[in-house]
């Protein structure tokens, strides 16, 4: 057994054991296999599993919940020879509604007397699920409303809002 100090009694011996037992305590790294897969915004309101094709071998893999587009998530160990599978989450744009975090914004007309004179307005979120909105009496047109804890959910339990806007629409006669 080589002892070798170094200035101040420095032991390099003991340096390189302990890296050695530091390096053998790492587990193999095992390779992994990254793809892409394209969600629709209710999707990412309900989360779920998909059934994905990596060559000739089909995975499930959950959807977490409030994920953003461009987002990866690793699934340990599912691809072909135990690799690791990375998928790189995109959303597809959604023609009804637009996306800020959690909150979720899109826009409803209604008939001017309805911002006059106040009204209930029934509306249906990303899951089919039909909502009622309060429009008060004299409400200005572009106006934005919260309906709280409506919008989208993520994995650590955060919710955001539905934020409407309504617009009127001006009877011809």
């Amino acid at each position: 057994h080589f002892n070798f100090s170094g200035p101040g009694g420095f032991n390099f011996q003991d340096i390189f054991s302990a890296f050695n037992q530091h390096a053998q305590q790492q587990p193999h790294r095992r390779g992994h296999v990254r793809m892409s897969l394209w969600v629709r915004l209710s999707d990412v309101a309900q989360g779920g599993r998909r059934p994905v094709a990596l060559g000739n071998h089909n995975v499930e893999i959950d959807i977490p919940l409030g994920i953003n587009d461009g987002d990866n998530v690793q699934y340990g160990g599912i691809a072909p020879g135990g690799q690791d599978l990375v998928v790189q989450f995109r959303v597809h744009p959604d023609p009804n509604w637009q996306r800020s975090d959690l909150n979720l914004i899109t826009e409803k007309s209604v008939s001017i007397w309805d911002l006059i004179l106040g009204a209930e307005i029934v509306i249906k979120n990303l899951t089919g699920n039909e909502l009622v909105a309060q429009i008060p009496p004299r409400t200005q047109p572009r106006t934005m409303l919260r309906l709280r804890n409506q919008g989208l959910r993520d994995r650590a339990g955060n919710v955001g809002d539905i934020l409407l806007r309504v617009n009127a629409t001006i009877p011809d006669q």
